[in-house]
């Protein structure tokens, strides 16, 4: 029974091959989105769980009052871990962490700049290392040690063992290799290349490594079995406020498994997109799965009188059933199998797009059941609806072709949700994209176009004014600064400010960018109040001078600062407000000071459409005053638009999986279109001889579909509306929605539909009547 069954399977797939055609290949291509989908999904969830004792690895972070009412988030200062570590017994170990920057390193005639991580010997006893080479138990003791991931090992000395090999570190130090890890998987936040002592981290970046009053390092702890988070964050702070009190300051404890996914302040980091994207591959897959439903249903009623004939002759409803299910199920698993195909196509270029290395070959096993069970669920409701539908039915009636109007309502509902989506994705698609564009041309305040940026190393600082000069004899340069900041990312530091005149009182939380005299027209920042060109660094007999902004300045209430006092120095000037961060981020206070020992760039202003030129004569300059270390740049407006490296992967997968959604519907449209032309061809032919056009039984065959595209759209349209604005919220000024915007798509979704159910329509309606009228 069960051979004849196949066979019966195999034959009507052979028969319909259309319809078979256009069922397996709009399930398989849901199905390798899924696939695609699940494993980013996979990998993204899995960061940092590959460590052995990730459960019970926490971060220490902390928040505090902004401006008196804001929350401000930030990290921990360097000598706090060794201190909690040995105060309170349920810490079983604590490590402090940095991996700032890039630095140079030199060996067997290469030198090249690889990410340092700065740490101590507890690294390796908290984290999960795979140690190729050295002693895991003493790698990090010694003051001259260093521990090269694999990739810098092989890069320096090939394949041999290298502990035990002098390297040369910043042409400051010779460090001794003591070890080789493996390499850090990429789904890991803690990246470097290799590990050197914390000790010596102020010698190489000039950041102090014993300074409580500086919170830019990450400090993880390892809790004991049975630890109450709670109580250990209640003891760190009853230790911090014996150190430094500050009102509305709070540590707190962020699981290690949790960083990746979630911002510092609980809200979702890339949990967001793991949402997006799971949201997107349950679309898709509903919208194939809808797909196959429906073919399955149309397929069926085609089949009815078949099945009268076989009610007649004896067969029993438990047969009939079991016979559509078995069909249903055998090209729901064919299309697994194109599905895998597919996937495995599509995944260097999904690759491409997220920057991971994915493969198939990484599926864990839960994910492979639960691929093969959506499988299994949507051949099993396919075929489910068909079989006890059509089992159930009088034969006479069946016969007589009665029983279709339930399947033809079954069959609009399907349509129109699966269009919803389809509508959805497209008005998603656009507000991303529309987005982005806007984020690129936003007007920042400063001038990022023609910006050259050159990483300050120790050569260039020792003759830093000389360097300088040199690169304004460049034609092509109009000025030149040094700055802690790249602008539009961010500043690196953040001072607390207490008390300014007339509010003694007064205290806020104050980001700063470093900037010599030239910054101001370098970046083109305007200027409100006071001179910018005033030397603004610490003098002997000088107080230190602030230049602040607008916002920062509305803070202390003063109506003419210049020259009045604020925390430990006087305010100097004012420039006009501008978005130092990416438009995620709302304006905000800020202080400009001159403090060439915070400084990690120069900057230069530029104007030549020679890039290539250009370049190469800054490169002969860099080279005249560095010998010893290669020459590194990079443009501010493409630094910026790195910032939204995430939405534009997001606009990129959505165009995607959009153009796949149309697919996967054009699809379940044309299949049905034509069947509903086959069932109308007598009609067709009769309206024809009785004088119809063909653009009259065109718009006839046609209406009936835009109807429910119609429909589809006006239920997708709010509900896409509000999500968006949902996304948006990630963004401190977005692109207003318009009307425009839903016009669009929802032309979009009719005219593709339309277009589809016009090629079987206007084929029929050219067709000849006499073969309309033969047709059965």
């Amino acid at each position: 029974m069960l051979l004849n069954y196949i066979k019966i399977a195999i034959r009507n797939l052979m028969r319909q091959k259309m319809f078979s055609f256009i069922n397996i290949t709009g399930l398989a291509c849901g199905l390798a989105i899924c696939i695609l989908i699940l494993l980013w999904i996979q990998d993204e969830y899995n960061y940092d769980r590959f460590n052995e004792n990730a459960e019970r690895i926490y971060r220490v972070d902390f928040t505090y009052l902004y401006n008196g009412t804001e929350k401000q988030h930030w990290r921990t200062p360097t000598p706090m871990a060794s201190a909690i570590k040995e105060k309170y017994p349920e810490i079983e170990n604590a490590v402090c962490f940095h991996n700032e920057g890039l630095v140079l390193v030199a060996a067997n005639d290469k030198a090249i700049k690889f990410q340092p991580g700065y740490s101590t010997q507890e690294m390796f006893e908290i984290f999960t290392f795979d140690f190729l080479y050295g002693d895991e138990s003493s790698a990090l003791t010694k003051p001259d040690a260093i521990v090269l991931s694999r990739e810098t090992s092989e890069t320096l000395f090939g394949e041999i063992n290298p502990v035990g090999q002098v390297i040369d570190v910043n042409r400051q130090f010779d460090m001794t290799v003591t070890g080789v890890i493996d390499d850090l998987p990429a789904n890991s936040h803690l990246q470097f290349d290799f590990l050197v002592p914390m000790s010596i981290m102020s010698d190489i970046t000039g950041y102090p490594a014993d300074d409580w009053g500086d919170f830019g390092y990450n400090t993880f702890v390892l809790l004991k079995d049975g630890a109450e988070i709670a109580q250990v964050e209640k003891d760190i702070n009853a230790f911090m406020d014996e150190l430094i009190y500050e009102l509305g300051r709070k540590f707190y404890l962020q699981p290690l498994v949790d960083i990746h996914l979630y911002q510092l302040d609980g809200t979702l980091g890339a949990m967001l997109y793991v949402y997006v994207f799971s949201s997107i591959a349950l679309f898709i897959l509903l919208m194939a799965c809808i797909n196959f439903m429906n073919l399955s249903t149309v397929r069926s009623v085609k089949r009815a009188r078949e099945i009268g004939v076989r009610k007649l002759a004896g067969a029993r409803r438990n047969q009939l059933r079991a016979q559509f299910i078995g069909e249903s199920l055998l090209m729901s698993f064919l299309s697994l199998l194109f599905a895998i195909g597919i996937a495995e196509l599509l995944t260097p270029f999904f690759n491409d797009i997220t920057g991971k290395e994915l493969g198939l070959s990484s599926l864990s096993g839960s994910l492979v059941l639960l691929i093969v069970g959506i499988t299994a669920f949507t051949g099993l409701v396919a075929g489910i609806y068909p079989a006890f539908l059509l089992s159930s039915f009088d034969p006479l009636e069946t016969l007589k072709g009665n029983g279709r109007k339930s399947m033809t309502t079954f069959r609009k509902a399907l349509v129109i949700f699966q269009f919803a989506l389809a509508t959805a994705l497209i008005f998603c698609t656009t507000v991303i994209v529309r987005q982005l564009r806007y984020a690129q041309n936003y007007d920042l305040g400063f001038s990022k176009e023609n910006v050259l940026y050159l990483p300050l190393n120790i050569s260039y600082v020792e003759k830093l004014e000389s360097l300088k000069e040199e690169l304004l004899h460049i034609p092509e340069v109009s000025s030149v600064t040094t700055t802690s900041s790249k602008l539009g990312l961010g500043p690196k530091w953040s001072i607390g400010v207490r008390g300014w005149e007339g509010n003694e009182e007064g205290e806020m939380s104050l980001p700063i960018i470093t900037g010599d005299k030239d910054f101001l027209q370098t970046f083109g920042l305007q200027v409100v109040q006071g001179d910018f060109h005033r030397k603004s660094a610490y003098e002997e007999d000088e107080p230190f001078g602030y230049v602040l902004n607008e916002s920062a300045l509305r803070l202390t209430g003063l109506e003419d600062p210049i020259g009045k006092k604020y925390a430990d120095g006087v305010i100097v000037g004012v420039v006009r407000d501008f978005n130092y961060w990416s438009i995620h981020n709302p304006l905000q206070p800020l202080g400009i000071l001159a403090i060439p020992e915070w400084d990690n760039y120069i900057a230069m202003k530029f104007n030549t459409a020679d890039l290539d030129g250009f370049i190469s004569k800054v490169e002969v300059v860099s080279q005249k005053f560095a010998p010893d270390f290669p020459f590194e740049y990079s443009f501010l407006d493409a630094d910026y638009e790195m910032s939204y490296h995430r939405e534009s992967q997001l606009s990129k997968l959505l165009y995607g999986f959009s153009a796949l959604a149309i697919l996967i519907s054009c699809l379940g449209l044309f299949g049905m279109a034509s069947f509903m032309t086959q069932q109308r061809t007598k009609e067709i032919g009769i309206r024809k001889v009785l004088g119809a056009t063909v653009g009259g039984i065109t718009l006839l065959l046609t209406k009936t579909f835009s109807k429910w595209v119609v429909i589809s759209i006006v239920l997708a349209l709010p509900a896409a509306w509000l999500l968006m604005q949902k996304w948006l919220e990630n963004f401190a000024y977005k692109t207003p929605v318009g009307i425009g915007t839903f016009l669009l798509s929802g032309f979009l979704s009719l005219f593709i539909a339309v277009a589809t159910v016009s090629f079987h329509s206007v084929t029929t309606a050219m067709s000849s009547p006499i073969k309309a009228l033969k047709y059965e």
